[in-house]
């Protein structure tokens, strides 16, 4: 049995996501509730649970200043939104959980097994750490967090130069010559990374526009900024339009 903590300013939402995990976690039991934030970092220091439900937004702090509130605990975080913009971006870039409002059953289910699976595990405070930067506003460069066998890795999303389909591998490749294989499929970075200047000009490669050199177009390829060469079979339109990217 794993113990977790709800807080959210709304009660309606509490109880719901009570009912929802007794549905269908059963094996996480809610140990303790809270709507304010005072209220809950007390309530926190005194219980340590294992997973953490917390809404982004309670009354005049974020979750995120709260959880600046407590000193560094290996709990799992899951934060509970209604927002559906460009916070969740930043949420999916730092690979921090969130729920949508109101729960998806399902998406509550995934959550908790992430979460449950990386209990003891010293991960949330790389993620979170990413997570305030990305949703600093007027940040200049966005962060992703990916992971590996050896861990966490944090990079500049503008030092990425491409990523690689491997079969249910995305391989990345950095400017500085570093290469991450992460065990998810390329179009889930193509999700990610579509709004941050990357566009698929291949079944194989997605790449960072802005680390183009040259375009080759009767050769059908594309010269890297670190002089490598990659194929591309984009229709001509859609290689119009990236290359007046490259001009604004």
């Amino acid at each position: 049995m794993f113990t977790s903590v709800v807080v959210d300013d709304e009660e309606s939402v509490i109880n719901d996501l009570k009912g929802l995990l007794e549905m269908t976690c059963p094996h996480v039991k809610v140990v303790g509730t809270a709507k304010r934030s005072q209220e809950a970092i007390e309530l926190i220091r005194a219980i340590r649970p294992q997973i953490l439900f917390l809404d982004i937004q309670i009354d005049e702090r974020t979750g995120l200043e709260l959880l600046k509130s407590l000193e560094p605990m290996q709990m799992q975080v899951i934060f509970v939104t209604a927002h559906n913009d460009y916070a969740v971006e930043a949420f999916k870039l730092s690979a921090v959980d969130y729920l949508l409002k109101p729960v998806d059953p399902d998406e509550l289910s995934e959550a908790v097994n992430r979460a449950t699976t990386n209990i003891g595990k010293d991960l949330v405070h790389k993620q979170l750490t990413t997570l305030v930067h990305n949703l600093m506003p007027g940040a200049n460069t966005r962060k992703i967090v990916l992971s590996d066998m050896d861990g966490l890795h944090i990079l500049d999303i503008p030092d990425i130069l491409w990523c690689h389909a491997n079969g249910s591998y995305t391989e990345f490749k950095m400017k500085d010559g570093t290469e991450l294989v992460v065990s998810k499929h390329l179009k889930t970075y193509e999700r990610l990374l579509v709004d941050q200047g990357f566009e698929r000009v291949h079944r194989s490669y997605l790449i960072n526009i802005y680390n183009i050199k040259r375009i080759d177009r009767s050769r059908g390829e594309i010269l890297m900024k670190n002089d490598e060469t990659l194929p591309i079979s984009i229709a001509a339109d859609v290689l119009k339009e990236i290359l007046s990217k490259l001009r604004q």
